[in-house]
């Protein structure tokens, strides 16, 4: 592996690592489809992950979530938002801010933004990440 490979795979464990403990410790994802969930799930994330595209509009699926999970701490984000950094997944990403801000209510965006730009083009779904799911899981194993 080279030198320049490595440096940006090394951020992108330690991100997927730091948001794999969250989210292990019970702050839930929300991804787009089911594939993106099957990335996570075989990166070893086993806490809650959500996705989106179950028919329904943003707003009952947000609706929804703040009623299946108890959030106490109202000045920690409610969940760590992953949708894709394509068109599609940018205007969801936007919609669902909107949403929870109009509910005064935050969302996470730092893994997305963070994958953004070390990934610079390299993909823009998050089951496209599954392109260096070996690399990262030897940089992260799965303990359980």
């Amino acid at each position: 592996m080279s030198a320049n490979k490595e440096k940006w795979l090394l951020r992108i464990t330690k991100i997927l690592s730091e948001y794999r403990d969250q989210n292990n410790s019970g702050m839930p994802i929300l991804v787009e489809g089911k594939r993106d969930k099957k990335l996570l799930l075989d990166l070893g994330f086993n806490g809650p992950i959500e996705s989106i595209n179950r028919g329904w509009s943003l707003e009952k699926h947000v609706a929804y979530l703040l009623e299946k999970y108890d959030f106490q701490n109202k000045n920690l984000p409610l969940f760590s938002i992953l949708m894709d950094w394509d068109r599609t997944g940018n205007i969801l990403q936007k919609k669902l801010i909107q949403i929870l801000t109009s509910m005064d209510k935050k969302g996470d965006e730092l893994l997305r933004l963070e994958l953004i730009r070390t990934l610079n083009g390299r993909t823009k779904t998050v089951e496209g990440i599954r392109f260096i799911l070996e690399d990262l899981l030897e940089l992260m194993p799965i303990t359980s």
